[in-house]
């Protein structure tokens, strides 16, 4: 295992943005974007993606990113979302029955690792732009985001 991948919504909420129908997220009943976060599994951050209006699903967003073009996904680790992209991802509960004892221990040992990667996300975060509503103009918020990533991996150097 090399990494671990999963999505982040970045909250937009602002009257202005309300004709913005592709920003809206039926998931978290607001305005944001999406942005896809990779660690190592040590839990140091290697990525973070260009944010993609917050009506596109996790599995979109990684396909507009290209990250996985070069790299051999198999050695990732991913949510549910990423079903599908040939990661090693936890078991979707089958309709209408439970899962079989040992698709449960997966999962657990699954999200033992993956937890590593929602702390990654919880430390970037901590910079007040990324958890508080975002209030300037739309066309700002790109820029935005992309000066905090770099500034977060230069105080992490």
């Amino acid at each position: 295992i090399s990494a671990c991948l999963v999505g982040s919504e970045m909250c937009i909420r602002d009257r202005s943005w309300a004709g913005h129908k592709e920003l809206y997220s039926g998931k978290h009943k607001t305005t944001g974007m999406n942005v896809q976060v990779a660690c190592t599994i040590y839990g140091k951050l290697a990525w973070i993606s260009d944010p993609v209006s917050g009506s596109r699903h996790d599995n979109y967003c990684l396909g507009e990113s290209d990250v996985l073009r070069t790299l051999d996904p198999q050695n990732w680790i991913g949510d549910k979302g990423y079903i599908g992209n040939e990661m090693i991802t936890p078991f979707r509960k089958p309709a209408g029955r439970e899962f079989l004892d040992w698709q449960t221990e997966f999962n657990t040992e699954i999200n033992k690792i993956r937890w590593m990667i929602e702390q990654v996300i919880s430390h970037f975060k901590n910079w007040t732009i990324m958890h508080t509503d975002y209030r300037r103009p739309l066309n700002t918020f790109t820029t935005t985001i992309s000066a905090v990533i770099g500034l977060h991996f230069y105080r992490t150097v």
